[in-house]
């Protein structure tokens, strides 16, 4: 495997790395040491591109103790924070009539554009701007960081969603706010080798 191979593939094994996490605390019972040993793999091998956000997933790995009911409180149902990108920048509408034209519909269908052009569409469980949707989106096209697109979508779609986000993690204090941080280096990570 070639050196542009081999960290393309640790971007892929990352990003999904964070995918995950983002889809809940992880089960002991259910995953057990193969989830957790996968994830040590994957952020030791990352620690070679990006030590600081390598630590900041360690971290996250070792402090987060949170319960499926508190991710549920968190994230979920009526979420303290929701994982929807857009709904933390734009104002849903008040009218389903509203809805079509509101500016979180053309955001997603943008959205959906970005990820047809790369000949995936979102399975349609979730909106397309859930952040482990995006995330993992990210995963499945690193091999194309030189694509104008994903630099499109990342740059527009992607980095002005975040803030906001990270606001209401904070004030939550809650160790999501750790992934939150790592996920923000690796993209600064993944922009700096689009430069190159």
């Amino acid at each position: 495997m070639s050196n542009r191979a081999g960290e393309r593939q640790k971007f892929s094994d990352v990003y999904a790395l964070i995918a995950e996490l983002w889809c809940g605390p992880p089960d002991a019972d259910a995953e057990g040491d193969d989830a957790t040993e996968n994830a040590e793999r994957v952020v030791g091998s990352w620690r070679e591109v990006d030590g600081e956000s390598a630590d900041l997933l360690a971290q996250f790995l070792d402090e987060n103790s949170t319960t499926e009911a508190e991710y549920i409180e968190l994230f979920e149902l009526d979420p303290k924070c929701a994982l929807y990108l857009g709904s933390h920048t734009h104002e849903e509408p008040k009218t389903c009539a509203n809805a079509a034209v509101s500016e979180r519909n053309g955001y997603m269908i943008n959205l959906v554009g970005v990820y047809n052009h790369f000949g995936r569409k979102p399975n349609g469980s979730e909106l397309p701007d859930y952040l482990p949707l995006v995330v993992d989106f990210l995963s499945l096209s690193s091999e194309s960081n030189d694509d104008p697109v994903r630099a499109k979508l990342i740059n527009e779609f992607l980095l002005p969603y975040l803030p906001p986000m990270r606001a209401q993690l904070e004030i939550l204090k809650t160790p999501y706010l750790l992934l939150f941080d790592a996920l923000g280096k690796v993209i600064d990570a993944d922009l700096k080798t689009q430069a190159v």
